[in-house]
């Protein structure tokens, strides 16, 4: 059975919480230094990101877009030097202000299962959860997160990936053919997956099952993992199988 979501206000709750707390810890930090998870960014590069998708996300709910909006013509697109915390922490707000407005039944643009303003509500939630992530691993602190929503994390990360093509998928993962499988489990709150590769890129199941490969620890530790975000030092979750299969399916889930 598929994992219920959070509701609408709740998703609103955690972007808001999330990106006020990365703006917390960019204030007054080094925007020159480097963020472990995303090893070309620096704190100020990884601000900017986030800050620009918050303002696109905006824009299309704002517009009530049927189409991609180019980022191009997104608004507010300069980060002010020494004013960086300030301007993430405005389109955060805005954004999340403008979902809050158009409600979760708004029929707009996203670029998997149909979007929508429930599917955007989702996104920026867990686009801010992994952020602030990051933005911790750069100042040096230890991230948290809340079980329910690093387990709905894993769930959204798994059900967008599942919209990627055959070729897509195996270019980002490297699993050629069929047969190598994983199994994730979050051993805190609900939360179980079992993926198949397939031709058509791969399969995804709810509850307990045999695979090539697993993944077991609480949600927190399987999230982190399979985003790529533990912090150096970290063991993280259980691990068992071939580490290979691990990796390449981690590498091909991996969306941002």
């Amino acid at each position: 059975m598929a994992m219920e979501w959070l509701t609408h206000e709740q998703y609103l709750d955690h972007a808001a919480d999330h990106a006020r707390r990365a703006a917390e810890l960019a204030a007054g930090a080094d925007m020159g230094a480097a963020v472990p998870s995303c090893p070309d960014w620096a704190l100020r590069d990884l601000l900017f990101h986030t800050g620009m998708v918050y303002r696109w996300i905006g824009e299309i709910v704002a517009r009530k877009a049927t189409e991609r909006v180019p980022f191009r013509e997104v608004p507010d697109r300069e980060m002010p030097e020494g004013g960086e915390a300030e301007w993430l922490l405005a389109g955060a707000e805005r954004s999340v202000a403008t979902l809050r407005e158009a409600g979760p039944d708004l029929a707009v643009w996203g670029w998997a299962h149909g979007g929508g303003t429930r599917w955007w509500a989702r996104r920026i939630a867990h686009e801010s959860l992994v952020h602030r992530i990051d933005a911790e691993l750069a100042v040096g602190v230890r991230p948290e997160a809340d079980a329910v929503l690093a387990a709905d994390n894993v769930d959204e990360l798994l059900t967008n990936a599942s919209d990627l093509d055959a070729r897509a998928f195996a270019g980002r993962s490297g699993l050629a053919g069929e047969g190598d499988s994983l199994h994730l489990h979050c051993t805190d709150v609900p939360g179980e997956w079992q993926l198949r590769r397939t031709a058509e890129a791969f399969t995804l199941e709810y509850g307990h099952a045999k695979a090539d490969g697993a993944v077991r620890g609480s949600a927190r530790d399987v999230m982190l993992w399979l985003n790529g975000r533990l912090p150096q030092g970290e063991d993280g979750p259980e691990r068992f199988g071939e580490e290979r299969v691990l990796e390449l399916w981690r590498a091909g889930l991996t969306l941002s």
